[in-house]
């Protein structure tokens, strides 16, 4: 066969039918029969005037902007750059072949001075859509939920930073916690059962009236100069960068259920309360059985929210913040009807009946016994040893129990297949490493959008096949 060569370009004139070029079973195509985008000209109509020059159509805005995740571009700037050639973008947003697309300005103007005028944010509008589309189309599972964060490098350079003064907010559960704290103090009064109930209406009246501080100090932490939202993270000894953390709940199907972001020095404890506050409004819980996270989620007042709603808390246990070579707390064994603790060498440690404003009850055992224990080199340096139990400790006690059942382990082992290759796929597929971005406010709509893009894709390509 004699070898070919095009020396020379030709062109010539073909009648082409944009349609016809798109492949049935492309996930785009899904896309646009399933989900509805009428509701964008519902929303953003009281911001356009009915008289004057025709504007960019608000879909097509949305629609460019949800390619630029669905494909991995780096910038909207190069999203609208490959809108120019690229047939299928054009297909998408409704365009013909020869048609003049809009300039990548075009979308960052409409959202400055138009859609961030809007009562809700559009892109979150966008995100709540699409879970209702998988509502529709009964494409959640939610047997089980997981809970997860993952960091986002902020847009800002690590070197340009300060040093400044914030102040500590008081917990989100604190008022919860003081009225704990002052029925406890109950149990050590002698009170007749009218006398008991009625200082407990006292108390819980009080309780309500009064007012929790909502600042309790300050504290010194990285600012950065450029992005004072973003929080620096310590990814190690040497390495640190401005950052952003983004908490996930997700169900067994992968799909994303909530989304909030916060600065990277928020530690996942503090951003479950978002999360799950936006779980319990959006979402019927009474069909969850079993609650999934990681260690950084065993704090007493997280275990009894779960526990309290009838979930199961799925959670590995930890050890952290023990010393080497002494004995570990679940060595001292508690005596729930006594109320007390027992040691290895079989003595007491009772409660002294003070509790510190974080709800942690002191257990002290007699200087005498310490004294003469032949374990005291392993037990404490000082005089007597003293646990701190917290007085919703017995919900840590109950995750740690169901720990062991068998349907508990299976569910946990679940966990890498489910919110973690969420976050694998957002890194390696949409573009979750990095923000250009700035602003905690800007961030947090682009990752919603971003996980919306998630999970539309994952219909998509679930529904065609």
């Amino acid at each position: 066969m004699a070898m070919t060569k095009n020396l020379e370009k030709q062109f010539s004139i073909e009648f082409v039918n944009l349609e016809e070029m798109i492949p049935q079973n492309h996930f785009l195509r899904v896309i646009e029969e399933h989900f509805d985008w009428n509701f964008i000209y519902e929303e953003v109509e009281k911001l356009y005037s009915k008289v004057g020059r025709k504007s960019v159509d608000p879909v097509v805005l949305i629609k460019i902007h949800i390619l630029k995740f669905l494909f991995n571009e780096d910038s909207l700037r190069k999203t609208y750059e490959a809108l120019q050639y690229n047939l299928l973008y054009k297909w998408f947003i409704g365009y013909d072949i020869c048609k003049k697309t809009p300039d990548h300005s075009t979308y960052s103007q409409n959202y400055k001075r138009k859609f961030c005028k809007l009562e809700k944010d559009l892109l979150q509008t966008v995100f709540d859509k699409v879970i209702e589309l998988l509502i529709d189309w009964n494409c959640l599972d939610m047997t089980a939920v997981y809970i997860d964060s993952t960091h986002t490098k902020a847009y800002a350079n690590k070197k340009k930073n300060h040093k400044e003064l914030v102040k500590i907010e008081a917990k989100k559960y604190q008022k919860e916690l003081d009225l704990e704290i002052a029925l406890k103090g109950l149990h050590d009064e002698e009170l007749s059962e009218e006398e008991y109930f009625k200082e407990v209406e006292r108390i819980i009246k009080c309780n309500e009236e009064v007012d929790t501080e909502e600042v309790i100090g300050e504290k010194e932490i990285i600012v950065s100069d450029i992005d004072k939202d973003a929080g620096m993270l310590y990814k190690s000894d040497k390495e640190k960068m401005f950052g952003y953390n983004t908490s996930v709940i997700c169900e067994n199907n992968n799909y994303i259920l909530t989304v909030d972001t916060n600065g990277s020095n928020v530690h996942d404890s503090i951003s479950y309360y978002q999360s799950f506050e936006n779980l319990i409004n959006h979402f019927d819980i009474s069909t969850i059985d079993y609650f999934v996270g990681d260690a950084a989620y065993l704090t007493p007042h997280i275990c009894k929210t779960i526990i309290d709603l009838d979930m199961i808390p799925a959670m590995p246990y930890t050890r952290k913040g023990y010393r080497k070579g002494y004995f570990k707390k679940y060595e001292f064994v508690y005596d729930e009807y006594n109320d007390i603790y027992i040691c290895p060498n079989e003595k007491d440690l009772i409660p002294t009946g003070r509790i510190d404003k974080n709800g942690y009850i002191v257990y002290k055992a007699n200087e005498h016994d310490c004294s003469n224990c032949p374990f005291k080199e392993q037990c404490t340096k000082s005089k007597c040893k003293q646990i701190l139990r917290h007085v919703w400790e017995k919900y840590k006690e109950m995750v740690n129990d169901y720990r062991h059942h068998e349907d508990v382990k299976e569910i946990y082992k679940q966990r890498p297949q489910h919110i973690e290759r969420v976050f694998a796929d957002g890194k390696m597929k949409y573009g979750l490493r990095k923000t250009y971005f700035r602003t905690k406010e800007r961030v947090h709509r682009e990752l919603t959008l971003l996980y919306a893009c998630m999970n539309l894709k994952k219909f998509a390509l679930h529904h065609y096949a």
